[in-house]
C-alpha cells in the first residue's frame, strides 16, 4: 500500500523539509571503515590522539566528497574540519552557480544552514540568562507581548527551558508557510508567530519532539528582552565578536541575483542541474534562516571547542557554557539527549554537540566532539545531498580517531524470540500534525512498522526503502546493526510497550492501533473504490434487463446508492489529479500548499460523504422494499457501512471537516 500515489507525494514533500531521519543517525555499514571490537579500543589512557596529517585528511575528505557528489548528483559542497586551535581543512567543491559559472569558495560562498540556525538562537538565550535578563525556569509568557502569549489551553505553562529542549508540546506543521519564494510574502517574526500558532498536544516536559515554532518563539523572546531586532542582536552579540562577518539571518538585504554571495539551490533533472528559487525563511528566522560560509562555521566550531571563547573573545562565561552543553533532557537513557538546543550523540568513546539542518535544496550538518577536540561542518546545495551531509562527519572522526568508531554490535540473545512479539506493531512519530489536513500528509512520513526477522532481530521499517535491523542490547534498548544507533522502548502503566524513543533524541514514536495506522486508511479507500465499481456494474447489468423484470420498489434507495458510488469514484479521480499535481510541484508545494486542485478534491470528498449520509438515511426504506433478494439487500447495506467507515476514517485523519492548514 505504501506505493500509492499519496505516499509518494508525502515522501517527496516532507522528506525535503524535515530534518534527518528520526529513527537513526549515522552511516550505513558499507560506507564505514571496519569497526573495532570494544575491547580492542583499549582504555582512554591508551587512546592518545596521534598528530593529524593534514595532507592525508585532505585526501580522505576529497575522496569521500567527490565520490558522493558523483554518486548522488550534488552540484556543490563546502566543508570545514577543525581542532580547538586551528582550521585543519577548509574546502569548496563543485559549483555555487552555473550561469555564469561560479565555484564554491569556503571563504565567501554562503550556504543555507537550515536548523543549525537554532543553535545560534539558543546561545543568544543563554547570553541573556547569564546577564540576569532571562530566567530559563520562568513562564515564557512573562517575556512575550500580549499578541504572542500562549493561551491557557488546559496544559501547564510553557517555561523558557522547554523552548530550548523541544519539550513545549507543540504539534508539527510545515505545509503552506515554512518556506516562501518571494520577499513580499515574508512575514515579520511576530506576525508569523501570531498567525501560524500550532496547537499544543502534550504537556510540556513530557517528551522532546522537534518543533520549529518553539525555537522561533525563543527568538522572539531574545528580541523583546534585548530590545533589538533578532537579526541585529545576533549580528552584534554573536557573529561580530566571533568575526563571523559573512554569517547572517537577514535574507532581504541581498544584492542582485547574479551578484549574490549565496550558493544557488539545485535539483538534478533531465541530466542537468536546475537552479531553484531562493528559499525565504525569514518569518521563522530564529529556527532556520541563517546562512554562512565554511570559514565562519570553522570559527563557530572552535568557539564550541574553546568552552565559549575564541582566542581572546568570549561569548559565554565558562559556567554558562558548561550549562549550555550539559544534557538536560533525554527521552530515554539509551538514546541521544538535548543540551540547550544542541543534540548529543555517541561516537565511540566521545559524546557530541551537534545539529543538522535542511531546507528544500540544502542539507547541512555540524558536529563537534569536545573531549576529542574535533569539529566537522558540511553543507550541500542540492536536494540529493542529505546522505553526504549525514555521513561525512562520522567518517572524518573515524578516520582521525580510532576511539570514535562504534564498537561491534552484541550477539543476539538466544531467548529473544520468546519476547519479541511484544514489540511488533505500528508506530507513529509524535512529530506530526494533529489539527489540520496536514495530519493526513505528515502521517505517511511518520509511520514506522516493526517486525521480527530470524527470531533474533527487530526490523524497523520507516518506509524509506531501507529497513534496519536492531539487536537487543539491554532492557528495552536496541542497537542498529548498520551504524550502532540506539532506540529505547517504553512501557505504559499496564506494562505494555507503548512506544519508543528515536536515537537522535528529538522524537518519540507512539504505538498505534489498527484504526490509526495509515495503511488501514489506504486499504479502506481501495476497498470502497472496488465496492463503488461493483455497484455501478450491477446497476448497468440491471439496466439491460427487460422492463418487466425490473424491480420498481426501493428505486430511490438504489438510485441514491448508484449516484453516491459515482460521486466517490469521481472524488478519487479528482484526488489523484490533485496528488499528482502536488508530486509534480515537488518540494515547492511547501510554499504553494494548499493548491487549487487540492481544495477541489477536498470539496469533492465532502460531497461524496454527504451523499453517503443520505444513503444511510434510506436504509430502513430499502430493507422494507419488496422484490429485493436477501443478497442484494446485504450488498446494499455492506456498501453503505463501508462508506460510513471511510467517512469516519477521513474525519479521524482531518480530511473532512478540518482546516486545510494553520492559516487556511
Amino acid at each position: 500500500m505504501r506505493n500509492c500515489v499519496a505516499w509518494a507525494v508525502i515522501v517527496s514533500i516532507l522528506a525535503a523539509v524535515l530534518p534527518v531521519n528520526l529513527i537513526a543517525q549515522g552511516v550505513p555499514a558499507s560506507a564505514l571503515a571496519p569497526l573495532l571490537e570494544a575491547d580492542a579500543l583499549g582504555s582512554p589512557e591508551q587512546m592518545v590522539a596521534e598528530p593529524i596529517d593534514r595532507s592525508a585528511l585532505a585526501a580522505f575528505v576529497d575522496g569521500v566528497v567527490r565520490t558522493s557528489m558523483e554518486r548522488d548528483a550534488i552540484a556543490g559542497v563546502t566543508v570545514a574540519v577543525v581542532d580547538a586551535q586551528s582550521d585543519l581543512l577548509l574546502r569548496g567543491y563543485g559549483n555555487a552557480a552555473i550561469e555564469p559559472m561560479r565555484a564554491v569558495d569556503p571563504q565567501t560562498t554562503l550556504f543555507r544552514l537550515g536548523s543549525i540556525s537554532k543553535t545560534f538562537t539558543c546561545i543568544a538565550a543563554m547570553q541573556l540568562a547569564e546577564q540576569g535578563k532571562l530566567d530559563l525556569q520562568a513562564d515564557a509568557n512573562r517575556y512575550l507581548p500580549a499578541a504572542l502569549q500562549l493561551p491557557d489551553d488546559g496544559y501547564p505553562p510553557i517555561r523558557v527551558h522547554h523552548l530550548l529542549t523541544h519539550t513545549a508540546g507543540f504539534e508539527d506543521s510545515a505545509l503552506g508557510h515554512l518556506f516562501v519564494f518571494s520577499r513580499d510574502r515574508v512575514l515579520g517574526l511576530d506576525d508569523y508567530l501570531a498567525s501560524h500558532r500550532p496547537q499544543r498536544v502534550r504537556a510540556p516536559g513530557t517528551h522532546a519532539v522537534y518543533t520549529n515554532y518553539a525555537v522561533a518563539l525563543l527568538g522572539a523572546i531574545v528580541a523583546h528582552v534585548s530590545g533589538q531586532s533578532f537579526d541585529v542582536y545576533m549580528r552584534e552579540h554573536l557573529f561580530a565578536p566571533l568575526a563571523m562577518h559573512a554569517t547572517r539571518f537577514d535574507e532581504t538585504a541581498a544584492p542582485a541575483p547574479g551578484e549574490w554571495p549565496w550558493s544557488n539551490g539545485f535539483v538534478r533533472k533531465l541530466g542537468a542541474f536546475q537552479v531553484k528559487p531562493f528559499e525565504y525563511i525569514g518569518q521563522l528566522a530564529p529556527a532556520g534562516a541563517a546562512s554562512s560560509t565554511a570559514a565562519d562555521m570553522a570559527r563557530y566550531m572552535r568557539m564550541l571547542l574553546g568552552n565559549g571563547a575564541l582566542a581572546s573573545m568570549r561569548v559565554l562565561a565558562p559556567e554558562t557554557f558548561a550549562e549550555l552543553v550539559s544534557v538536560d533532557f533525554r527521552n530515554a537513557d539509551a538514546v541521544g539527549g538535548i543540551a540547550h538546543g544542541f543534540f548529543c550523540s555517541r561516537y565511540g568513546r566521545h559524546e557530541s554537540l551537534e545539529h543538522g539542518g535542511a531546507t528544500l535544496w540544502f542539507h547541512s550538518n555540524l558536529i563537534v566532539l569536545p573531549d576529542a577536540g574535533l569539529g566537522v561542518f558540511v553543507s550541500t546545495n542540492t536536494d540529493s545531498g542529505r546522505r553526504l551531509a549525514r555521513e561525512l562527519p562520522r567518517l572524518v572522526f573515524e578516520h582521525l580517531r580510532a576511539d570514535a568508531r562504534a564498537p561491534a554490535a552484541p550477539a543476539a540473545p538466544t531467548d529473544f524470540a520468546a519476547r519479541a512479539v511484544e514489540y511488533v506493531g505500528s508506530y507513529m512519530s509524535e512529530r506530526r500534525n494533529f489539527s489540520t489536513l496536514e495530519k493526513f500528509f505528515s502521517a505517511f512520513d511518520s509511520a514506522v512498522g516493526i517486525s521480527v526477522v530470524d527470531d533474533r532481530y527487530l526490523l524497523v521499517d520507516s518506509g524509506d526503502g531501507n529497513p534496519r535491523r536492531y539487536v537487543e542490547e539491554g532492557a528495552l534498548a536496541f542497537r542498529s546493526l548498520d551504524d550502532g544507533a540506539r532506540i529505547a522502548f517504553m512501557r505504559n502503566a499496564e506494562g505494555r510497550i507503548s512506544g519508543f524513543a528515536g536515537s537522535y533524541g528529538h522524537t518519540v514514536y507512539e504505538r498505534v492501533g489498527i484504526v490509526d495506522a495509515p495503511r488501514t486508511l489506504v486499504l479502506a479507500l481501495v476497498m470502497l473504490a472496488f465496492a463503488c465499481v461493483g455497484v455501478l456494474l450491477c446497476a448497468w447489468r440491471r439496466a439491460t434487463l427487460p422492463a418487466r423484470m425490473r424491480i420498481r420498489d426501493g428505486r430511490v434507495s438504489a438510485a441514491l446508492l448508484i449516484a453516491t458510488s459515482a460521486l466517490w469514484l469521481i472524488a478519487w479521480i479528482v484526488v489523484a489529479v490533485a496528488l499528482l499535481g502536488m508530486l509534480e510541484i515537488g518540494g515547492e508545494i511547501v510554499s504553494s500548499y494548499p493548491t487549487r486542485s487540492l481544495r477541489v478534491a477536498v470539496a469533492a470528498l465532502h460531497v461524496a460523504a454527504g451523499s453517503s449520509v443520505l444513503c444511510a438515511l434510506t436504509l430502513f426504506a430499502m430493507l422494507r422494499a419488496r422484490g429485493w433478494s436477501f443478497w442484494r439487500k446485504l450488498r446494499h447495506v455492506v456498501v453503505i457501512l463501508l462508506m460510513l467507515a471511510v467517512i469516519a476514517l477521513l474525519l479521524r485523519w482531518n480530511v473532512l471537516l478540518a482546516p486545510l492548514g494553520l492559516a487556511a
